[in-house]
């Protein structure tokens, strides 16, 4: 209200109709101003009512003036009290301003340019600091401008670089609505707020704590922030449902009541994270770490937590109906009252004080699960009707390891390769490890029956040579989910397609040992066939996409060689029954010369295609081939049409693919995403008869394995 207003509401008051004419103004002035006084003098509001009515009665004055008036002198009262603040230092400057024009004219020119440039940059200091608050708000609110206008977008850079500026400046963002995006890798992680207590003294920067960033009752439904950082952030009732969280650091996370139903979070970083009452309904938490993590009464039905590192977990009353929690660490995990029907545990660690109390294992699969004790699982609500390894209770924490049981799958007819596949596996295992073979017949639908059997029986892990590189993915995912350690040898599947899957890939490179077998044949051809005509027929196994590199690299170093040659004839000839379609191409065409082979079996095919024809000194044969006796014993003898074999190093693979299953199953490292493991090949050839004696006692040991 202005002065103007102030002075109108007095004068009102003093011509109301009400006002006592007995009194002049000056008088009835200082008698209503001391009332006045009085009545603010109380604090209590009822007893103030009171007295305004006592004292307009005094005054014969009606209440509703008196209050008229008492509000008006009041205000009238705070306009002086800002006038004083206002005019006070204009008044003291006036006097101040004499002294410093004279102080002015003492000084020089070139003094008092210095102290004004002095004084401009401290003005411009100061004016920087006060401001600081108003800019960074209005850095804040252009950012979330940014976020709103986003809102749709699945891929938006500037959404990113909004949400990460946010991050910095401590602000946070609740309610984000961002379904679909793709913020994968954003990290969300810088912000750090001051703090005295003792833990941020032994920080880093001291005296301050890292705050995550708040995103609670937020839509990130179908989300990809796979490997982003988000520790220690507020998702508390957020939709992550279908989110892709796949390797995310969620260290401390608030995601309680989230909704992370068919969420991928494997591999995922959840260590101390709450999740109490979230929704994980058939989430995926594969090899995720959640130590210390929070999940009670949170719904994990049909989700799958294999190889998943939840020791000292808290799981009251957590519904785990059908999930599977096939070697997840559950030591110290409290299973309270949880739900585990139909749910699989094959092969858990429950030996360090889980606790089942009053857990419901009805139907639950616990065959090969380690226990600390009989009670333990007696506990339980209908342990009676739970899947248990018929000798479980003489199993109870063993003073031994348990036994493990390896496999290998191989094909029914007898190869190199696997024999040594199987002898370096032999040398790796020890007394508490079995290596079993388990033959299997070509083609993907008997391999996935084969790794089936192998399930039943039990095993712990199984090496393999992949029949497809897709099709075989569907049987390697049950064996996966059953909890078995599959490393393929030979081939490697592509990264993506079998992480979480496939533990490990042991395999030497496809495309130089073809390469190599190209440049030595070459080499060959120039000093045996100076002046003849070099007239080629493949049996290059390129039927398979695993042998495809081997024929790429051998084409490719025949044209880096300049050599004259020609590709007479090809056949796809790759089982042990089709040798008869390379008798056929070499009948067919009787010009060739030189046969090469892109894989063992193609170039078992060759062998065995040249003996039958009895056309040993007319043709020479190169090819992929693993080291045995008799394919030493050829390369020594000159007259054998065996020239080159590329040996894959068989024995170094199988001993090495062995010693990692054991790691991985004695919980010696960390579950690893599918690592490839290159091994180096070697080149054996009739022109080195010396390298071949040296590794004549290996093969020896290859033949003598025993099936």
């Amino acid at each position: 209200m202005t002065f103007q207003k102030q002075d109108n509401k007095l004068k009102e008051l003093e011509q109301s109709p009400d006002r006592p004419r007995s009194l002049d103004a000056p008088t009835f002035s200082k008698e209503i101003k001391r009332s006045f006084e009085r009545v603010l003098a109380i604090t209590d509001l009822k007893l103030r009512e009171e007295a305004i009515e006592r004292e307009a009665d005094n005054l014969n004055a009606s209440r509703e003036d008196y209050r008229r008036q008492l509000e008006a002198h009041v205000l009238a009262r705070k306009a002086s009290i800002i006038k004083q603040v206002l005019v006070k230092p204009a008044s003291i400057l006036d006097k101040k301003i004499g002294h410093f024009a004279r102080w002015l004219e003492s000084l020089s020119l070139i003094k008092l340019a210095a102290l004004l440039s002095q004084a401009a940059l401290l003005f411009a200091v100061a004016s920087y600091l006060v401001t600081i608050p108003h800019r960074r708000q209005q850095e804040i609110e252009r950012a979330r401008e940014i976020i709103i206008k986003r809102v749709g977008q699945e891929y938006s850079e500037g959404r990113i670089k909004a949400l990460e500026r946010l991050n910095k400046l401590c602000a946070n963002n609740p309610g984000l609505k961002a379904p679909n995006a793709e913020m994968e890798g954003i990290d969300l992680n810088h912000c750090y707020q001051f703090d005295i207590t003792a833990d941020s003294w032994q920080a880093w920067p001291p005296l301050f704590v890292l705050s995550g960033i708040d995103f609670s009752h937020s839509n990130l439904e179908g989300a990809n922030l796979a490997n982003a950082n988000l520790q220690g952030a507020n998702l508390q009732e957020s939709n992550l449902a279908g989110a892709n969280l796949e390797g995310a650091n969620l260290k401390g996370a608030n995601l309680n009541g989230a909704n992370l139903k068919g969420a991928n979070l494997g591999y995922a970083n959840l260590e101390g994270a709450s999740l109490e009452e979230a929704v994980l309904t058939n989430s995926n938490l594969n090899k995720a770490f959640l130590q210390e993590t929070q999940l009670s009464r949170a719904i994990l039905a049909n989700a799958k937590a294999i190889w998943a590192d939840l020791k000292n977990a808290n799981l009251y009353r957590a519904d785990l109906e059908g999930a599977n929690f096939n070697r997840a660490h559950l030591d110290g995990a409290d299973l309270y009252k949880a739900n585990l029907q139909n749910s699989s545990l094959r092969f858990a660690d429950l030996g360090l004080q889980a606790n089942l109390r009053e857990a419901n294992i009805l139907r639950a699969d616990l065959q090969g699960a380690i226990f600390w004790g009989v009670d333990q699982v007696k506990r339980s609500q209908n342990w009676q009707d739970a899947i248990l390894s018929s000798n479980w209770e003489d199993k109870i924490m063993p003073d031994r390891l348990p036994r493990l049981k390896i496999g290998l799958i191989k094909p029914m007819e007898r190869e190199s390769i696997f024999e040594a596949y199987k002898l370096g596996m032999r040398r790796a295992a020890n007394r508490r490890v079995e290596i079993w073979g388990i033959p299997s017949e070509p083609g993907v639908e008997n391999e996935a029956k084969t790794i089936r059997e192998a399930i039943d029986l039990g095993l712990d892990a199984i090496l393999l040579v992949p029949e497809d590189p897709v099709n075989s993915i569907p049987a390697i995912r049950a064996a996966s989910d059953a909890g078995m350690v599959v490393i393929t040898v030979d081939f490697c599947f592509d990264r993506n397609l079998a992480r979480g899957l496939v533990f490990a890939c042991y395999n030497t490179d496809s495309l130089k040992m073809g390469y190599d077998s190209g440049a030595y044949l070459s080499q060959w051809a120039r000093t045996n066939l100076p002046d003849g005509e070099v007239n080629v027929g493949l049996v290059d196994g390129a039927a398979y996409d695993r042998y495809y590199p081997n024929l790429q690299g051998f084409l490719q170093a025949l044209e880096n060689s300049k050599l004259q040659w020609n590709e007479v004839a090809s056949t796809d000839a790759a089982l042990p029954e089709e040798r008869s379609k390379v008798v056929q191409m070499l009948r067919e065409n009787p010009q060739i010369n030189i046969l090469w082979g892109g894989s063992n079996m193609a170039t078992e095919l060759a062998i065995g295609a040249v003996r039958e024809l009895g056309w040993s000194d007319r043709i020479a044969i190169f090819g992929i081939l693993d080291l045995s006796g008799d394919k030493a014993q050829m390369l020594l003898d000159p007259a054998n049409p065996l020239k080159s074999i590329i040996d894959q190093s068989g024995i170094q693979i199988g001993y090495k693919a062995v010693k990692k299953a054991i790691e991985i199953l004695r919980h010696r490292g960390k579950a690893s995403e599918y690592d490839f493991y290159p091994i180096k090949h070697r080149l054996l050839t009739q022109s080195d008869k010396e390298a071949v004696r040296d590794l004549l006692t290996e093969a020896n040991s290859i033949s003598g394995v025993a099936e």
